[in-house]
């Protein structure tokens, strides 16, 4: 029991670390474009900015690994900024306790080397 409950801290623990990958952008060769794409390669990324300050380091290390891989090497950044996401009203005990967590968004494009 302990194991199992061991292991699955280590799993949330783990995930907790991640960006996420919202949108790419020129993955693949079009001979024809649509007129709300946009040129060139890249994307947005996010990752929570809640919470202790080593996961918060972690999943910006992460989001800075992803946006490297996809680009095949450098990338510059476009935009970025907060966001809130509200989450779930969870009671505890005789009160409810509400949820925000925030991400912070990263709008990048690859560096022109890199297409």
């Amino acid at each position: 029991m302990k194991r199992s409950l061991l292991l699955l801290l280590l799993a949330s623990v783990v995930a907790g670390c991640k960006a996420h990958m919202m949108e790419t952008r020129g993955d693949k060769i079009q001979l024809l474009k649509a007129g709300s794409e946009k040129p060139g390669r890249g994307g947005v990324i996010r990752y929570l900015v809640t919470g202790p300050a080593a996961f918060k380091k972690a999943r910006s290390a992460d989001a800075d690994q992803q946006m490297r891989k996809f680009c095949s090497g450098d990338y510059a950044v476009s935009a970025e900024g907060p966001r809130s996401k509200f989450g779930a009203d969870m009671p505890i005990g005789g009160k409810a306790s509400f949820e925000v967590d925030e991400y912070w968004y990263v709008a990048f494009d690859c560096a022109p080397n890199a297409l």
